[in-house]
């Protein structure tokens, strides 16, 4: 029988925590400026906390009040091909969301208020082989979304 999907916390993943109590990664010495700024901001929400690009750009001018919306953009899409950070695409959502990279999880989005959580599952790898092999395509990563209602929403 497989385990039921449980909600994960940024404590259960595993990366040292910052000053907060929250993960960081290490970022590497040449990373621009506001770059490092966007990342930051990320980071130090934490793994779980699926920040919109907006949510991004308001926490980013509350440090830097001229950096433009452009700017954030270009640096989420460079720490995301950098691998320090995830984009989240989930069906039905009105944009990406942002959280630190980490390990591999599942994303359950609650169809009525829209709040985004991190589900403790990912499929097993020798699942995800066999679904290649008898497709006959290579499987770069696998993205699970899980759609309903919250906890809060179906009381």
């Amino acid at each position: 029988m497989t385990p039921m999907p449980t909600l994960l916390n940024s404590r259960d993943r595993g990366y040292p925590a910052n000053s907060r109590g929250r993960e960081y990664r290490e970022v590497p010495a040449r990373l621009a400026k506001n770059y490092r700024l966007v990342y930051d901001v990320v980071a130090e929400q934490g793994i779980g906390t699926h920040l919109a690009m907006a949510d991004v750009h308001a926490l980013a001018r509350r440090r830097q009040p001229s950096i433009g919306f452009t700017t954030v953009y270009r640096a989420l899409a460079r720490l995301r091909e950098m691998d320090l950070i995830s984009e989240i695409l989930l069906p039905g959502a009105d944009s990406a969301y942002y959280e630190p990279s980490g390990e591999a999880h599942a994303h359950f989005r609650c169809d009525v208020c829209g709040k985004v959580e991190d589900v403790n599952y990912r499929l097993n790898k020798r699942i995800v082989a066999d679904l290649a092999r008898k497709q006959g395509v290579e499987i770069k990563e696998v993205l699970l979304s899980l759609h309903g209602r919250c906890s809060a929403c179906k009381s």
